[in-house]
């Protein structure tokens, strides 16, 4: 499914991982926390039952602030996809961006209910360093047409479709807790390590 380093172990840049892309381990603890909660048990315990060994001992055992290969994470993604959203787009979408919206801390609501959808969606950055380390570098920037563009760069994801819509829900969820609306998006490009975000800011 990848031909990244599928360790479960933690991973730093320190320890030689550093041309691996890393997400932090409360990714995992909130998606096994707020999917339970929502969910339930034996939904949760489907999830893991169709995930590889390596990938299942993450939720159980991942440190919230250690590293760990994304590719694990990209697998429950797939898993996510086909389970619990049965393969519909648009339900994967609003499961993915519960699931982000559960992992932004009480404080960060705070600042973010202060802000404008724009002001969030330039911080995406910002926000993906907190969550993410690797080769993959983002930046933003107004389009002329007035959207809020993600740009993606070595970033070896892009190429999959679900990533895709992850990445879209992910940033939603931001404007969502800032402002209680979901700002239309859309994939202006990607190729196999790259893409475009642009987002469209409501009045």
């Amino acid at each position: 499914m990848d031909d990244e380093r599928s360790s479960s172990s933690s991973g730093s840049m320190a320890d030689g991982a550093e041309h691996e892309q890393l997400v932090k381990g409360l990714t995992f603890e909130t998606a096994r926390r707020h999917l339970t909660q929502q969910f339930g048990e034996r939904a949760w315990q489907s999830l893991m039952d169709d995930l590889p060994r390596r990938t299942r001992s993450l939720f159980d055992e991942a440190q919230t602030s250690e590293w760990y290969p994304e590719a694990e994470l990209r697998r429950f993604i797939h898993v996510l996809h086909a389970q619990l959203a049965e393969g519909d787009d648009e339900r994967f979408a609003e499961i993915a961006r519960a699931l982000a919206l559960a992992g932004i801390s009480r404080f960060f609501r705070m600042v973010v209910g202060l802000a404008s959808a724009r002001f969030v969606l330039l911080k995406v950055p910002v926000v993906w360093k907190r969550l993410r380390q690797g080769p993959a570098k983002l930046h933003t920037e107004i389009a002329d047409d007035a959207r809020v563009l993600v740009h993606y760069e070595n970033y070896r994801y892009c190429r999959d479709p679900i990533y895709r819509q992850l990445s879209i829900a992910n940033c939603q969820a931001l404007v969502v807790a800032a402002t209680n609306t979901v700002p239309p998006a859309a994939v202006l490009r990607h190729d196999s390590r790259s893409m475009t975000l642009a987002f469209e800011l409501l009045k």
